[in-house]
């Protein structure tokens, strides 16, 4: 019990999906009346049901309710060997749990502070990147769920362990940090990426980022200006513009809506 209790923290902690499969119901001639199993989107399992058709049947399904993102309760009957009737009868729960979404912020300023505070209640994990000390930016430092300092931005942040997925939002202190850190949120797979910048600003970074090979298509997925336009100007005003475009991708929404 203790190896599938650490095994579901580890996975909490990588932000990695998996589903619990537990013994509901068990009668007749079936492997096991007891049992627990962890299924995860590789295929990997941990603990057992039974072994055998039944625990074939559970992982089956484990891996389809993930990738419904839903949980569900089955019944498994295994024949007789003559098959004349029902020699056993096995139920399980599938419970799916699927990580909270990754934001990354890029830049612990004003901006970066408001939409980490506003992050963690709607649903994020937080991961905050910035190439300043801790004790420079401790507010930003104290709302995420992680602080990375960087100092070879666009390199640490590419040999960062992040999942396929994440959301970035970019706003550091100036453009040099900010065009290292877009180039390699471009090749982290990405969900989302916005950008806070000047409409100058993106047209110096775009320019710079065609004469490395980017595409013009790869371009186009970043959202600048980023957030929706409530007409605010304010650091808290601009983030939770930003928060609403994040929950639209989130929610499958068009996030290229103006207001």
């Amino acid at each position: 019990m203790e190896e599938l209790l650490q095994a579901q923290l580890d996975a909490q902690r990588a932000g990695e999906p998996y589903a619990v499969v537990t013994i509901a119901e068990a009668s007749g001639s079936v492997p096991r009346k007891n049992g627990k199993m962890l299924v995860f989107s590789d295929g990997r399992t941990l603990g057992t049901v039974g072994g055998g058709p039944a625990e074939r049947m559970a992982k089956r399904d484990a891996l389809s309710a993930m990738d419904a993102g839903e949980n569900r309760f089955l019944r498994y009957d295994f024949p007789s060997l003559d098959g004349s009737s029902c020699s056993g009868r096995l139920s399980v729960l599938i419970e799916v749990l699927l990580p909270k979404p990754l934001l990354v912020v890029f830049g612990g300023g004003h901006v970066g502070t408001s939409l980490l505070r506003l992050a963690k209640p709607t649903g994020f994990r937080a991961l905050l990147f910035d190439d300043r000390a801790e004790d420079q930016i401790p507010e930003a430092v104290s709302l995420a769920d992680r602080f990375v300092r960087v100092e070879h931005i666009e390199h640490d942040i590419l040999t960062a362990e992040l999942p396929a997925g994440a959301f970035f939002v970019l706003c550091g202190h100036d453009h040099a940090v900010d065009g290292e850190a877009l180039a390699a949120a471009l090749q982290k797979s990405p969900r989302y990426i916005g950008m806070l910048a000047s409409r100058r600003k993106i047209q110096s970074l775009f320019a710079k980022l065609k004469e490395r090979g980017v595409t013009q298509e790869a371009l186009d997925f970043v959202h600048t200006p980023i957030g929706l336009d409530l007409g605010g100007e304010t650091p808290q005003e601009l983030a939770v513009g930003i928060l609403a475009q994040l929950l639209l991708v989130k929610n499958g929404k068009d996030s290229r809506v103006r207001l």
